[in-house]
């Protein structure tokens, strides 16, 4: 369906479509036949074969429901693409970060920068200083005047398929509201990012960073505590189980040095 687009853009570059601000839905369970009968008259933007604004079966709607779930898939890659891209970008040049046993050697992908993040050695020395690198990577880039790169991705998506948002749904707003293009890539990326994260630093060190204040409900299996990143808030999540088996190990080792010291004592005696 890409080069077929690119087919039906290529004759049609100077025709700029309007289209809703949130025309594919953020939750593709939100793809229903309903959808698709309301929505229909959008789909011959994307398609160059459909010539009419109006569906005549059933299989018209599926049609057009999985054509907008390809849709919402492209987006979501270039969100993880460029957004990954971006991670890396900013581990090399702004905080320097380099790969463990080598030297100086920069992270070149995503793996890279999970290699750095997981060693202990790298995460122990000033695991402050860390964590707030760990926030930045994690949440910054998504935050407004660090999201350039994902406001320059939706941009060129549209124009791709020289479609606009119509302005009269972002009225004054226009600087807040975010179109379907921006939410559905700030979604899938920001998710991915928060889980490749939590599970290589849970793993490996036995706690995460996250923004999200602990659920009532929540099991007591993790440790919330509360510190600033970078100006903004959040927390340490320390695992449990980690917690409580470096607590037997101290006082394993307070118990050993102790009848070490009275051994000790009695021979001098």
């Amino acid at each position: 369906m890409d080069a077929f687009n690119k087919e039906y853009n290529a004759g049609h570059s100077h025709v700029i479509r309007v289209v809703p601000l949130k025309l594919l839905p953020l939750n593709e369970r939100h793809y229903t036949s309903n959808w698709a009968k309301d929505n229909y008259r959008y789909r011959h933007l994307f398609n160059r074969s459909v010539t009419c604004e109006s569906y005549n079966t059933e299989d018209d709607l599926q049609e057009w429901i999985f054509e907008a779930m390809q849709l919402t898939k492209e987006i979501k890659n270039i969100g993880i693409a460029f957004g990954r891209s971006e991670i890396v970008n900013i581990a090399r040049e702004h905080y320097g970060m380099t790969m463990p046993n080598t030297s100086n050697c920069k992270p070149s992908n995503i793996d890279d920068v999970m290699t750095i993040i997981e060693d202990e050695t790298w995460y122990n020395e000033n695991t402050t200083y860390k964590q707030n690198i760990i926030y930045h990577l994690i949440y910054g880039l998504t935050r407004s005047g660090m999201n350039g790169w994902m406001l320059q991705q939706e941009q060129q998506w549209l124009k791709k398929y020289n479609i606009k948002y119509n302005e009269d749904e972002v009225g004054i707003r226009k600087t807040k509201l975010r179109g379907f293009v921006y939410s559905i890539m700030n979604s899938k990326f920001s998710n991915s990012t928060i889980k490749l994260f939590r599970t290589v630093m849970q793993r490996k060190h036995g706690e995460f960073i996250t923004v999200r204040k602990p659920a009532k409900n929540l099991s007591s299996n993790f440790v919330y505590t509360a510190r600033n990143f970078l100006s903004s808030s959040g927390y340490v999540v320390t695992c449990k189980d980690v917690q409580d088996h470096l607590e037997k190990a101290n006082c394993e080792y307070v118990e050993k040095a102790g009848v070490m010291f009275i051994s000790l004592c009695k021979k001098l005696i």
